[in-house]
């Protein structure tokens, strides 16, 4: 059996169904299904119930699962030890990345990365937190980017830079100034995303809020646009504001900010691409949100983005 078909068993073991398989694996869903044949009748035994929807892997099936789990790890550090030695990163990285940080993030370092990795494949999904941590954990990817810090004995938190808070105020908006407190801003109803996102909680911690805000969404967007419309205020990421604006304001001195890393489990070895990986980071990043001294740095709770 080939490395391809391990890549193949492991990706249906995963998306339990042989569309998203080979969705995942870029290849024709009648090519992944046979190759996954062959390597059941090197074996004798099915792999798989096909009988199921969705498909379930039977108990011999976990075992190879496994196992081959196990070997396409060391298979990609044998293409890692080739990238050392040519200079030049090479195989497979799966990176989560939240909602929050992906929106200015991937495009800014997208057209990079194609250019200074041309030799790794790499797959990005917009993850909340949980679900980061939940895939790091069971390796279904290598990579996260997110708010931390998270405090989780086998994740290893590779910090980036920290992103300051900023008020995004409504446009008939009275009081402002070049820098708010609390006292500013408390007068208005706070707009917040919803529960499964930790800016959320940030926000209402910098506020001093426990109850719920006025109003909650999924999108930075819909928020500013409700922030239009005068119904409140709201709190937004510092690098997703893409324009200057009084309706904008910074914080009084010290900033509070959210400290964003790179987060991967214990026993990652692609020490070259994350190397390599952070440096793109932090060439798109302005060097005043490099270090923490300036900021307040609010907390993560875990179970949100």
């Amino acid at each position: 059996m080939t490395i391809t078909q391990l890549r193949y068993i492991v990706a249906l073991d995963q998306f339990k169904s042989f569309a998203k398989a080979a969705e995942h694996c870029l290849v024709a869903q009648p090519t992944l299904s046979l190759q996954i044949q062959k390597v059941e009748q090197e074996l004798g035994f099915d792999l798989f119930d096909r009988k199921k929807n969705p498909i379930i892997t039977t108990k011999l099936g976990k075992e190879v699962v496994e196992q081959a789990k196990s070997t396409l790890k060391e298979a990609d550090k044998l293409f890692e030890i080739a990238g050392q030695w040519k200079d030049e990163p090479a195989g497979n990285i799966s990176l989560g990345i939240i909602p929050t940080v992906s929106n200015y993030l991937i495009p800014s370092i997208y057209k990079k990365l194609q250019s200074e990795f041309p030799k790794v494949n790499f797959r990005i999904s917009e993850l909340p937190t949980l679900t980061i941590i939940e895939k790091l954990e069971s390796e279904e990817i290598d990579l996260g980017i997110l708010a931390t810090p998270l405090k989780i004995s086998n994740i290893v938190e590779h910090q980036l830079y920290y992103e300051p808070f900023v008020v995004y105020y409504p446009k008939d908006a009275k009081e402002k100034s070049t820098s708010v407190s609390m006292k500013h801003i408390e007068k208005y109803p706070l707009l917040v995303l919803g529960e499964e996102h930790c800016f959320r909680h940030q926000s209402l911690k910098i506020c001093n809020r426990n109850a719920l805000a006025k109003i909650e969404s999924g999108s930075v967007e819909t928020l500013k646009r409700m922030v239009d419309m005068g119904i409140g205020v709201t709190l937004l990421p510092k690098l997703a504001v893409d324009k200057v604006s009084e309706r904008i304001v910074p914080f009084q001195t010290p900033e509070p900010a959210r400290e964003i890393s790179l987060v991967y489990k214990k026993g990652f070895y692609k020490t070259k691409i994350l190397n390599k990986l952070t440096n793109l980071i932090l060439s798109v990043i302005p060097k005043e949100y490099h270090k923490k001294e300036k900021f307040k740095v609010i907390g993560v709770s875990i179970g949100q983005d």
